[in-house]
């Protein structure tokens, strides 16, 4: 879908971009008539979904045939030598108005444009909608909208990868985002120099992804700063024998201008040197100045250590404000209640659907929250620990400010680009591959093969650890005969994998090593480039009670693909990601979709709505 020229301002688009012509003279009727159109709109794209109910017999989507029809008269015109205006690019128009020249101020003449510029737009238009030279639609298969629905997209655009070579096709968050996005503020933001602080989370890495993203979430919405935990050695995260301390920074491309709009995110060192002096929030004194000073650098998650991390967690918990919450709880940013007043009823029943078994564990943000100049967040300490996903354990209950922060989490939230490349450079290898067996790509650049991720190590739940004979018998109808299987796993003994083996063909990270460069990336990446790998193929199994495993299907559903092409290799939570989930929210095994279905509107994402 995409938007109709003067239409603009009151976002009507079409489902198909067509008949641009009709479509303007429809539009300058309705200031006029506004009712009268908008009815004639409504019943011409009925007309228009009933033709192309019945499809041409090419496969291609009715957007990308309408772009067509829209394209070939653009074209027409064009070679004609007569002169275009932006108007007459009709859902194209106020895309590339805004892109290309501003919006059109009130009196302005509309531009005209030579016929070499017109040209040049439409194909890069159509480049956009269609897929191609890695420009893709904002529409995300499943997850989206129709356009008339996601006003948050307007002046958006589809992300990019740095990469000798072209990989943007991975790229599933925008930048930059819509334009109402980055004129956004928060209505919980407090004013002047405030901070939040956190310890990371004690467990592997994908539990202190989850953990992290509140934090997140929590400075974003409270308009602090939030100042990252110094460099550490991670649990899982030891691969680099020369250096075992990592933060965030080397893993999220934090630092982007667009970045800091949203939430200013400083170092541990960072905030030292800016309130450690005398009268500063931080509340140095020369007794503790060289120790914590030392560990603002760089510390350890041990006790006995020399740079062990307490002394400095200890002087934030002895200065800082304690929320009193953990993953059991479910934290609520309601507007009414942080201004003092009564929640309202409707609000009241978000909140009971919300956090169902949790309503004895609610935790309001209200205005008293702004009056500490540092909160610190415990949370790698038993009872604090938040190891839930962010959209089950906080909610706003103004549906579009809850949107909103799904779409922060996934436009900024994202892996560095070095990652990324890597994997996009698997993934085409794996596509390639696929393509002489017979399986094409799909239209956001996935599909091709399909993925497993079998988990062996460490995991606590051992009912999970299952045998390669019984992942094959419990998933093998998932699976097209002669289909490639990429398995992320972290099985070291391949031979584990026979009885897969005999069936399908296999493939592994290790067997992309050289191909891909992985031996020039800090080791550390490994996990999580053979996580967007997996969340590529075609139909996906993976191992119940993993937390990797759920970030790859929620990486799938920001990619647009049905929950209904995951699954799960135990037989008694194989099918789980076939139904919608409501609750209880508060459980780590497993994603589900409101995380992104739907999340580029305005409204709670259901079962009910989408």
């Amino acid at each position: 879908g995409v938007r109709i020229g003067p239409f603009a301002a009151n976002r009507g688009r079409t489902a198909d971009g067509s008949g641009a012509e009709e479509h303007h003279g429809v539009a300058q009727n309705m200031m006029r008539h506004r009712g009268e159109a908008m009815e004639h709109f409504r019943e011409m794209m009925m007309k228009r979904k009933e033709e192309f109910a019945n499809g041409d017999g090419d496969g291609t989507a009715p957007r990308m045939r309408g772009m067509g029809m829209l394209a070939e008269k653009l074209r027409e015109k064009a070679e004609s030598g007569e002169g275009l205006m932006v108007g007459d690019f009709g859902g194209m128009g106020g895309h590339l108005a805004g892109r290309f020249r501003g919006p059109r101020k009130d009196g302005e003449e509309r531009k005209k444009l030579s016929k070499t510029e017109v040209k040049k737009r439409i194909e890069e238009r159509i480049a956009v909608l269609r897929g191609e030279g890695g420009a893709r639609s904002l529409a995300r298969g499943v997850a989206g909208l129709p356009m008339d629905q996601t006003p948050a997209l307007e002046g958006a655009a589809r992300g990019h990868i740095d990469c000798d070579v072209d990989v943007d096709a991975l790229a599933y968050w925008n930048d930059p985002q819509g334009n109402r996005d980055r004129e956004f503020v928060s209505p919980f933001a407090g004013a002047g120099a405030k901070y939040v602080t956190f310890q990371p989370d004690a467990g592997g890495w994908n539990n202190i992804r989850m953990s992290m993203e509140n934090m997140f979430v929590f400075a974003a919405a409270l308009g602090r700063t939030l100042v990252l935990p110094p460099p550490s050695p991670l649990y899982l995260l030891k691969a680099d024998s020369k250096e075992k301390h990592r933060g965030f920074a080397d893993f999220y491309p934090l630092g982007t201008d667009e970045f800091n709009k949203r939430v200013e995110v400083i170092s541990m060192e960072e905030f030292l040197r800016r309130e450690g002096g005398p009268g500063g929030k931080l509340q140095v004194t020369n007794d503790n100045r060289e120790a914590l000073t030392k560990r603002a650098e760089h510390c350890e998650n041990r006790a006995k250590s020399d740079i062990s991390c307490e002394p400095l967690f200890n002087h934030l918990k002895s200065i800082g404000y304690i929320p009193e919450v953990n993953d059991k709880h479910c934290v609520i940013f309601d507007e009414d209640k942080f201004q003092g007043n009564d929640t309202s009823e409707e609000n009241k029943k978000k909140i009971e659907e919300f956090c169902v078994e949790r309503t004895d564990n609610i935790f309001y943000i209200d205005s008293k929250l702004q009056e500490p100049d540092i909160i610190h967040f415990k949370s790698s300490e038993k009872g604090y620990r938040i190891v839930s996903h962010f959209y089950g354990f906080i909610l706003f209950t103004n549906p579009a400010i809850d949107n909103f922060y799904k779409r922060f989490v996934r436009d900024f939230l994202h892996y560095k680009s070095s990652i990324f490349c890597a994997a996009g450079k698997i993934v085409k290898a794996l596509q390639e591959d696929g393509k002489k067996l017979g399986f094409e790509v799909d239209e956001e650049g996935g599909a091709g093969f399909s993925s497993l991720h079998v988990r062996r190590g460490d995991l606590q739940y051992k009912k999970v650890k299952i045998s390669a004979e019984e992942w094959y018998e419990n998933t093998k109808e998932l699976w097209e005969p002669k289909e490639i299987l990429y398995i992320a796993t972290d099985e070291r003994n391949k031979t584990f994998f026979d009885p897969i083996k005999e069936h399908h063909e296999l493939r592994f990270l290790d067997d992309y090593w050289d191909m891909a460069g992985l031996s020039d990336l800090d080791p550390n990446y490994m996990g999580m480039i053979d996580t967007i790998v997996a969340a590529r193929g075609r139909n996906f199994a993976g191992t119940y009670f993993s937390t990797f495993t759920g970030y790859i299907t929620r990486m799938r559903g920001y990619y647009g693909m049905s929950s209904k092409t995951s699954y799960y290799g135990l037989l008694k939570y194989k099918n789980v990601m076939q139904e919608w989930h409501q609750g209880p929210f508060h459980i780590f095994a497993h994603e589900w979709q409101t995380g992104w279905v739907g999340i580029d509107g305005d409204d709670i994402p259901s079962q009910d709505k989408f």
